[in-house]
C-alpha cells in the first residue's frame, strides 16, 4: 500500500517524537532500602508543601555536626516528565520557637530534571538552632 508522503512525514516525527520524549529524564536508583539513622518524621510535612511545586520529598535528614550546629538534608524528587523550578528558603529556630536571625536565610533557586533528585541542604546559624521553618515557592 502506497501512503501519500505528508502520512509519511507525520508518522515519523512522531514516531521521533515519542522516542526524544523520553530522553531528557534522568534515571536514578537507590544503593539504601532503610531510611538514614538521621531521618527525620516531619518527612510528611515536607511533602505537603512540596507538592505545591510538583516534587516531593524522598528523605529529611537532621543532625549536628561534630561542632555543634543542626544540619538539614532534604532529598527532593521530581517524578514528572518535564523539568522542575523552584526557590526555597531555610529558617532556623532556637528552642523556644524564636527565629535565629542570619543572613544566610535567602532564596535559594533549585531545578530538578524530570526524574531527577535533589538535595536540600541547611546548616543552623548557631548551636541554639534546634529546628527549621522550611518556605518554598514556584519559579516561573
Amino acid at each position: 500500500m502506497n501512503y501519500p508522503p505528508i502520512v509519511i512525514l507525520r508518522s515519523t516525527l512522531l514516531a521521533t517524537g515519542l522516542v526524544l520524549g523520553g530522553c531528557g529524564s534522568v534515571n536514578i536508583t537507590r544503593t539504601r532500602e532503610t531510611p538514614a539513622a538521621t531521618a527525620h518524621p516531619k518527612q510528611t510535612q515536607v511533602n505537603d508543601l512540596l507538592t505545591d511545586v510538583f516534587v516531593h520529598c524522598r528523605e529529611l535528614r537532621m543532625f549536628r555536626s561534630d561542632s555543634g550546629f543542626m544540619q538539614l538534608q532534604i532529598d527532593v524528587a521530581n517524578d514528572d516528565f518535564r523539568q522542575r523550578d523552584f526557590a526555597w528558603r531555610v529558617d532556623w529556630l532556637d528552642g523556644d520557637g524564636n527565629l535565629i536571625e542570619s543572613p544566610m536565610s535567602v532564596w535559594k533557586s533549585c531545578s530538578i530534571p524530570a526524574g531527577g533528585v535533589a538535595t536540600l541542604t541547611s546548616v543552623a546559624p548557631s548551636t541554639t538552632g534546634v529546628d527549621f521553618r522550611l518556605q518554598v515557592r514556584r519559579s516561573n
